[in-house]
């Protein structure tokens, strides 16, 4: 079940989430005031990534979401307002592509302030003890040869439905202590409107660039199956 809280509360939009009350909203305002900084993982990114305990539901994980590029020089923090959100807009592809049997983390909320330009957080179930695959693929393991099954049913299911995640690669891939894998970071996800064979071949050619530019095994980049129209880059 997804609510929309209509009126702000303390100055925040619960514009999309699980039933809250005001107790745990309360908790999640303090945690949205956290300093935030681009991540300090490997291939993390821009997100900033904090980790809190939600009386009633557990260990939730809460994004802030930053710029980049150019603008970031003078605001990392601020978006202008559309029709949604892009916390919004992550929360939804995640519930769709969770409907779909993605493994992928459950949304509990998506929030936002400010009107015409906003700051916004996204907060989901925290994965229990999960590792992201790029923390694994520094030297060979014998953990990383039983990951590929898992982590190509997963792209297998958006390849099939045409869903592009902009920014897939080992360091958007949790592994949980089950050996399990988990798709993250769906913010710019969009539908491919090219053959379901060309979406392939992009998904395998990004996880090859990454590899390469972190340093990561050849282990990890066989982790992907190969692709019918993959080219040498």
């Amino acid at each position: 079940m997804t609510d929309t809280i209509p009126n702000p509360y303390r100055g925040y939009r619960f514009s999309r989430c699980t039933p809250l009350a005001e107790n745990q909203r309360d908790q999640l305002i303090a945690a949205f005031g956290i300093p935030s900084g681009p991540s300090a993982e490997a291939l993390g990114g821009r997100r900033q990534m904090n980790t809190v305990f939600l009386e009633g539901i557990g260990g939730v994980v809460v994004k802030c979401y930053r710029r980049g590029g150019l603008i970031s020089r003078f605001n990392t923090r601020y978006f202008l307002m559309g029709r949604k959100t892009r916390s919004e807009r992550e929360y939804e592809w995640l519930d769709r592509v969770r409907m779909l049997g993605v493994n992928a983390p459950e949304p509990i909320a998506a929030a936002h302030q400010g009107l015409m330009a906003y700051r916004c957080w996204l907060v989901t179930r925290e994965i229990a003890g999960a590792t992201p695959l790029a923390h694994l693929g520094g030297k060979r393991s014998e953990k990383l040869d039983a990951l590929g099954a898992t982590c190509n049913r997963q792209i297998d299911i958006l390849v099939a439905n045409r869903i592009r995640h902009p920014d897939l690669h080992p360091g958007n891939v949790l592994v949980d202590p089950g050996g399990q894998t988990w798709l993250i970071d769906f913010d710019k996800t969009g539908y491919y409107r090219g053959r379901r064979s060309h979406l392939a071949a992009y998904y395998r050619r990004r996880w090859r660039r990454a590899v390469r530019k972190h340093g990561l095994t050849a282990q990890v980049a066989a982790i992907m199956k190969p692709a019918r129209n993959d080219r040498p880059e």
